[in-house]
């Protein structure tokens, strides 16, 4: 009798001693309690950690004056949402984020509904299909824009009209929003409203004292990067499997995309929709589109340069193709057509020099009974420019090598 009463007394004791050990192990390692909801305005700085996933709850938003700063490897998951409710980073103007992954260790932002886990690059249940599981990352500054409303600042699309966050522009082109490198945003792009979707990647009013490189946008179900006026050069983009347009450039943004890429499929609008100003004012801000290779899955593709689109697209490269249709447009009343992209081409305050396809050009004019002169491309496989003449080598552009860290490569999806 008291054998059995000792040994049950060291087995009930050591039963004990295993359960303390396990949760304290639990509380140390277990990735669901480490996690961390987010919602509303910070009122205060902030560093989210690489040892666990933080929850976007709604719209999170960077207020001015304040500073997010996010570790190398960290994983941010928005919750899916619907209308205004949509989750978002939105960093205010003023506000700073500070999101400096590396290629070993990216940032990623996804959906809540993608497995990846704490220090994995990559989920495995969700692919290029799944777009539209929560909203995307919006940045806002202070440069200049060129806006309908307002003129020198405006609101942001897919941010309630109301919403004082949601303000961008100013005069300050070389305004610092922050850093954003090697950081991936995936599945994004829910719809707030009818026809108002979430970019991947939003750009308003943001300085060139901002520095953006080696950044993706995968499976968002609206643009993957679009640029609202300002003066930010992005370096080493990567935009990929977009269901509209990868590039959106649109109230005369004076910066520029290098060295960047686009992974298209039948999906997507277009590579490139490119708008000028559209007011009187800030009307001086040239584009810049250079270095960069556009990769077509479906044997066709397009750009489209619209509304007094003005700069240069330069030394690219368009691959994959069959058909290429790049469309200057006239003003379809033939009426205002010196404020349109085929008259800032024919003046040459729009260029498209030095590019390379491996498709037929078709460069045309939306003219809808206008009389227009021809404008005048060099034949199929050769470098082309607005002047006509060819080049004696091919453009040097960026290559799949660089986005050896992204979610495109590492799932084989170029």
């Amino acid at each position: 009798m008291l054998k059995f009463n000792y040994l049950k007394v060291v087995l009930v004791i050591g039963l004990l001693a295993t359960v303390f050990v396990s949760c304290d192990d639990d509380e140390n390692t277990d990735p669901i309690i480490n996690n961390e909801s987010k919602s509303g305005t910070l009122s205060a700085d902030e560093t989210w950690k690489s040892d666990k996933i933080y929850f976007l709850e709604g719209k999170v938003i960077v207020p001015d004056g304040v500073t997010l700063t996010i570790e190398p490897g960290t994983i941010i998951k928005g919750k899916e949402g619907n209308d205004s409710n949509a989750s978002a980073l939105i960093v205010a103007r003023g506000g700073k984020l500070m999101a400096e992954g590396t290629s070993d260790n990216p940032i990623v932002f996804t959906s809540e509904f993608d497995n990846i886990a704490v220090g994995q690059k990559t989920g495995t249940n969700l692919d290029e299909t799944d777009a539209a599981k929560w909203g995307g990352v919006i940045l806002l500054g202070k440069a200049k824009i060129s806006a309908k409303i307002g003129d020198t600042e405006a609101h942001i699309e897919g941010i309630d009209a109301d919403a004082e966050y949601g303000k961008y522009g100013g005069d300050d082109d070389l305004d610092n929003s922050g850093i954003i490198t090697y950081v991936s945003i995936r599945h994004g792009g829910i719809s707030i409203g009818e026809g108002n979707e979430i970019n991947g990647l939003t750009l308003g009013g943001v300085g060139s004292g901002t520095t953006i490189n080696n950044v993706e946008v995968v499976a968002n179900l609206d643009d993957g990067i679009e640029c609202f006026g300002g003066s930010v050069i992005i370096n080493h983009a990567l935009v990929a499997y977009q269901q509209d347009d990868a590039f959106d450039i649109d109230q005369n943004f004076s910066g520029a995309f290098k060295n960047s890429m686009v992974v298209y499929n039948n999906t997507g609008d277009e590579f490139l929709e490119i708008d000028g100003p559209e007011n009187s004012t800030y009307t001086n801000g040239m584009f810049t589109i250079e270095n960069c290779k556009f990769i077509s899955k479906t044997a066709d593709g397009s750009c489209d340069f619209k509304s007094k689109a003005q700069g240069i697209t330069q030394n690219n490269e368009f691959v994959g193709l069959e058909k290429f249709k790049m469309s200057v447009k006239l003003d379809s009343d033939c009426t205002t057509v010196l404020t349109d992209a085929y008259t800032k081409y024919v003046d040459e305050d729009l260029k498209i020099i030095s590019n390379k396809t491996s498709a037929p050009l078709n460069l045309y004019t939306k003219t809808d009974g206008c009389t227009v002169p021809t404008l005048q491309i060099d034949a199929a496989e050769a470098i082309y420019s607005n002047a006509g003449n060819s080049a004696t080598a091919s453009p040097t552009v960026v290559s799949q090598s660089d986005f050896a860290w992204s979610w495109t490569a590492i799932n084989n999806k170029f």
